[in-house]
């Protein structure tokens, strides 16, 4: 409901024809002037808005006011990294990393080949042969939130594979969800993530487990 909450204090047009998916607008929030960012980090219909310090308050209110009768509340960062997960977005700094390639993380796709940008040699020679990891989802015990920090060991038939990258508490699928590179021929099966000590059993799932066609942030 973030473009009925956004409408109601504005009068800028947000409709998805106006203010399409990753496009940017200057507009108000009340009196509030904001840099509008069509873009959501959880996967969802919704915006970034970047407001001056001294405007913050005034922006934050009216959403609030705004919001109130559709239910909305704020929230932590721990939710925000729970639905970022759901839709499968990799996390700059732990699932990327300046020792990880784009075709290893499942982003080929964000990569255009053609055209000149540093890092791209050492890309096409990466293709040239058969990658030996890949990023994978895992969904870890049952549906109980389990404390993971990043760089528990995940363990297969006895031995460590790979090691979680990041992970959360997926709030709409219910599970744990963590991320780790493992080896590229490894299928889908059930594996073990070391959290406290305890090896608690997990299972490879698919890299988005919830609008894997990206409809919802794009209506």
């Amino acid at each position: 409901l973030a473009r009925d909450v956004l409408a109601s204090v504005t009068d800028s047009d947000v409709s998805n024809e106006a203010f399409p998916y990753l496009s940017t607008l200057e507009l108000r929030v009340g009196p509030a002037p904001v840099f509008a960012q069509r873009i959501s980090w959880v996967g969802e219909l919704g915006w970034e808005l970047w407001v001056e310090p001294r405007w913050a308050v005034a922006a934050w209110d009216r959403l609030m006011d705004a919001g109130r009768p559709h239910g909305l509340k704020p929230c932590g960062y721990q939710v925000l990294e729970g639905l970022r997960s759901e839709r499968g977005y990799r996390a700059f700094g732990s699932d990327l990393t300046a020792g990880d390639t784009p075709d290893e993380a499942g982003l080929s796709f964000c990569v255009d080949a053609s055209k000149d940008f540093v890092g791209r040699r050492a890309i096409l020679a990466a293709r040239e042969v058969s990658p030996e990891r890949s990023l994978r989802t895992l969904l870890v015990g049952d549906r109980r939130e389990l404390q993971i920090y990043g760089g528990e060991a995940v363990h297969l038939d006895g031995r460590v594979v790979g090691r979680v990258r990041s992970s959360a508490f997926g709030f709409t699928v219910g599970r744990t969800i963590a991320f780790a590179y493992l080896p590229a021929d490894l299928g889908d099966g059930t594996m073990g993530v070391e959290v406290f000590g305890d090896v608690v059993a997990a299972e490879v799932a698919a890299d988005v487990l919830l609008d894997p066609q990206g409809k919802r942030v794009r209506s």
